[in-house]
């Protein structure tokens, strides 16, 4: 099932941007910068990026927060190879580094990091409880993770609205942009079938988070998910 995932994304890496923009009106954009704000704000950061694509999560830190170190971590490498050259036009290029893996085994020793982002990407993890749980142990003392991801929102008439985009205007717009119209039917249905909220949050106690807390964001579609070690 991995397998099949990681090469869903590299198909659809060359419109990925494109076609993230289109279907989120540009919110995905702000939510990825609501997403830095949460972030430590006080000290130049070693930071682990998972499920990082095509780098927008990373390009969102560096813009905002002093970075000592970034690493972008991804199983497609299609999807890297577009992060890799939009991170080559910037600045900060020699601080950053995108590495294939996976976010279930993370290559990286216990108490390496800051903090870990992943946006949109850990309802595409073969195992949720494992992914946070590795979080955890890559994350120093004091460290903290910021998880973004799809949720729906609890108003009974935006949930409607909302269901009605998924199931019907999001496969037929992803697939119009990117001939690949089974990739974006994937995500609806990733989308209703994923825990969100507190379910989530108690994904996060049991890998040994604390302070957790969900910050819903445009009425719910999106939640920001925090938690430290």
């Amino acid at each position: 099932m991995q397998n099949q995932i990681c090469n869903m994304f590299d198909r659809i890496s060359p419109t990925y941007d494109r076609v993230n923009h289109i279907l989120s009106f540009g919110l995905d954009l702000w939510w990825r910068k609501k997403a830095v704000s949460f972030l430590p704000q006080n000290k130049s950061l070693r930071l682990l990026d998972l499920a990082t694509g095509t780098g927008d999560q990373l390009l969102a830190v560096f813009k905002k927060l002093p970075i000592e170190e970034a690493i972008g971590l991804d199983f497609a490498k299609e999807m890297l190879e577009i992060g890799q050259k939009k991170i080559d036009k910037t600045s900060w290029s020699q601080k950053c580094h995108l590495v294939v893996g996976n976010a279930t085994s993370i290559p990286y020793p216990e108490d390496n990091f800051d903090a870990i982002t992943i946006s949109f990407g850990i309802r595409n993890v073969s195992d949720t409880p494992l992914c946070l749980r590795e979080m955890y142990r890559v994350l120093k003392k004091n460290g903290r993770a910021v998880i973004l991801e799809f949720s729906l929102p609890k108003n009974r008439f935006l949930l409607s609205f909302h269901l009605f985009y998924l199931r019907k205007i999001v496969p037929f717009l992803g697939g119009l942009f990117s001939k690949q119209r089974s990739a974006y039917a994937y995500l609806n249905t990733t989308i209703e079938s994923y825990p969100s909220g507190d379910a989530f949050l108690t994904f996060m106690t049991q890998a040994g988070f604390k302070n957790v807390f969900a910050h819903p964001l445009t009425f719910g579609i999106v939640t920001l998910y925090v938690g430290e070690k």
